[in-house]
């Protein structure tokens, strides 16, 4: 992996940057007064649990992907094969298919997988993260059964402007570059941004799948990513705003062999290169009560996958070949009318129109699906203190009407002084197969139904400033999902797999969050915490009579908890973030617990035309040995330094 042609672009614009502002610099010790964000976003007024991740966490890891983010400080279980390799989700005890991702209102979802790789999002690409919890995603969108992350850019008309550019080095050859050019007007809006990550990714591990154990290096793991973003937005009135994004992506990986069969000999070559474009074009307007927006999406993505391995080294006889080669375009159209009625009636409703196709020499052909979706969402406020909304969605998937999809929710202000919140939830939710689920050669297959789910949540939540220098916000949660017609790939009777609906999973669980936040003179802090208990079981006959119905799903694991404490004084500040996983269950045996801690520090210079971020950060301070995915080797103590310069107008 070279990196030189980097540097001298970057040198440059440091430069240009220093010339520019020359003369004009004014640190902070000339500031009256530092300012930081410290709020909370969660909506406690919400029926349903839905939650915004914190500014200061999303800015902690700016130069890595989603998945980083949401395995440090959400209780989302990333499932990863490494930095830069494979990251699916699980969400509350779901598979990877059934956590929805959308993009400015957008699935991104692949339709041949039906899932998202989350190592293929950069961080620094949005700047609002909200996630949706089990069937509050209805809100949002189908098929989330276990919930949604969305993904929000959020440039506006208010005479800001800025340019950034942001520079990581760290351990492994690994580098990483942001920059972004912001200008706000009165009528027009720019946005661009741009990043770059890659790595040598040749950390060395211990090898636990040969005996003995054995010390390695490991190779055949080098990633790059490059992409950009572009959002324009045009306001001819007040009335009217026109919105263009484009979000447009370069990936290639190495794929290295897993630790139980480096010895196996042969020259192994396995890698996976790819391009996406993804593009939204919206009117929205605005005029008292109401509200139109009209938006549609044009997606395109392309990626190749292959896997050759010899009988050995030097051999020239070829074991395994695949070439397998994927095109897959969508076209959405996605409406929506707001309005509020007499007697404080909130009315929603919406139409959604989406268009699948995909070519690949693993199917049989070209392959497509049509869905048609309506939903209405009616809100009601009684005397400020009592909340209710009823959702209904209703799709037609290929000429075939699914079961109507409603969701029910409450939240009552139990103190009328207290911020003391009680919510409860019901909904049922449906899951389509993805297109290689039914059209995969060999073993696809096209008699599967979609799968139901119907769940059931409640919680509470108590916030409160106490003083300046200490506020609380805490939440607890319950919930439990019933999923029928699951689908799971089994070995077939002809020495392949083949997905069928066999499988009713039955998954409940706990989740508790607690922020602290607050300042003590010119110190200011942040504490943040969360748990979560996730039992998910197969409940079907066949389980049953296998006597495995009251055993844990793979790669789920039971108990799983993050913090956050964060402290700053006088431009500097430290930050620290603890994850903890707890066993999983593997197809072999269970892989243990492991607790991980990133540990980082900084300093902050701001001036008037000038902002100047230096950071170091120590990624698993204790050299912890782990796996998140069985024989998957994972970096131990690593470093990074970051680099942030930011221009004001």
């Amino acid at each position: 992996m070279k990196y030189g042609f980097l540097l001298p672009g970057i040198i440059t614009v440091c430069l240009v940057f220093v010339q520019n502002t020359h003369g004009q610099m004014i640190f902070d010790t000339l500031l009256l007064k530092e300012f930081e964000v410290f709020a909370t976003k969660n909506d406690y007024t919400q029926t349903i649990k839905k939650t915004t991740i914190d500014t200061l966490i999303k800015s902690d890891l700016s130069n890595l992907d989603l998945g980083e983010l949401l395995a440090a400080y959400t209780p989302i279980f990333i499932k990863s094969y490494g930095r830069g390799a494979l990251a699916t989700a699980s969400f509350r005890g779901t598979g990877a298919s059934h956590t929805q991702v959308l993009w400015n209102d957008f699935q991104i979802n692949s339709p041949m997988l039906g899932q998202v790789d989350f190592s293929q999002i950069p961080n620094a690409f949005f700047d609002e993260i909200e996630l949706y919890y089990g069937g509050g995603s209805l809100m949002k969108t189908s098929g989330a059964l276990g919930g949604s992350v969305a993904l929000k850019n959020k440039a506006s008309l208010n005479n800001h402007s800025q340019i950034m550019l942001e520079q990581s080095f760290g351990s492994f050859q690994s580098v990483a570059t942001n920059a972004r050019i912001l200008f706000n007007g009165k009528k027009i809006a720019s946005d661009t941004r741009f990043s770059y990550q890659a790595s040598e990714n040749d950390f060395d591990y211990m090898n636990t799948a040969v005996i003995p154990s054995e010390e390695m290096t490991q190779t055949n793991a080098a990633f790059t990513n490059t992409g950009f973003t572009q959002q324009f937005i045009y306001a001819p009135s007040e009335k009217h705003q026109i919105s263009f994004n484009t979000w447009n992506q370069w990936h290639e990986r190495d794929i290295p062999p897993i630790m139980s069969n480096v010895y196996k000999g042969g020259d192994p070559q396995e890698k996976q290169n790819g391009f996406f474009s993804r593009n939204i074009l919206g009117w929205n307007y605005s005029k008292n009560q109401h509200q139109i927006e009209v938006k549609g999406a044009y997606l395109f993505e392309d990626q190749n996958y292959y896997l050759k391995t010899t009988t050995n080294a030097d051999s020239a006889d070829v074991v395994t070949l695949i070439d397998s080669e994927n095109n897959t375009q969508s076209v959405a159209i996605k409406s929506r009318y707001e309005t509020v009625l007499q007697k404080g009636f909130g009315l929603t409703v919406g139409l959604d129109i989406d268009f699948e196709s995909v070519n690949s020499n693993n199917y049989h052909g070209k392959k497509d699906r049509k869905t048609y979706g309506l939903y209405a969402n009616l809100l009601k406020s009684i005397r400020d203190r009592l909340k209710f909304n009823l959702l209904i969605r209703s799709e037609i998937v290929d000429s075939d009407f699914l079961p109507v999809m409603p969701l029910f929710g409450i939240n009552y202000q139990l103190l009328k002084k207290e911020n003391l919140f009680i919510r409860a939830s019901v909904s049922r939710n449906y899951h389509q197969p993805s297109l290689n689920d039914l059209y995969w050669y060999p073993g696809g297959n096209e008699a599967l139904q979609p799968e139901e789910g119907l769940e059931t949540e409640g919680g509470i939540n108590f916030i409160k400033t106490f003083s300046d220098q200490f506020s609380l916000n805490a939440d607890l949660g319950i919930y439990a999902s019933l999923i029928d017609n699951w689908i799971q790939w089994v070995p077939s009777d002809f020495r392949y797999w083949s997905p069928e609906n066999i499988a009713e999973v039955f998954a409940r669980g706990i989740e508790f969050s607690a922020h602290v936040s607050g300042s003590i003179k010119k110190f200011n802090y942040k504490v943040f915490a969360e748990y979560a208990f996730t039992k998910t079981t197969n409940e079907s006959e066949q389980a049953t009579e296998n006597g495995t119905s009251a055993t844990q799903l793979v790669y789920i694991p039971i108990h799983s908890a993050n913090g956050f404490m964060y402290g700053s004084y006088g431009g500097y500040y430290v930050s620290w973030g603890v994850n903890y996983i707890g066993e999983r269950l593997t197809n072999k045996k269970p892989l243990p617990a492991y607790v991980l801690n990133n540990v980082s520090v900084g300093k902050r210079w701001s001036g008037k035309r000038m902002d100047v971020e230096a950071q170091f950060k120590v990624n698993n301070l204790l050299n912890v040995d782990y796996q998140a995915i069985q024989w998957r080797a994972m970096p131990g103590r690593n470093f990074e330094i970051n680099i942030q310069l930011k221009l004001k107008k």
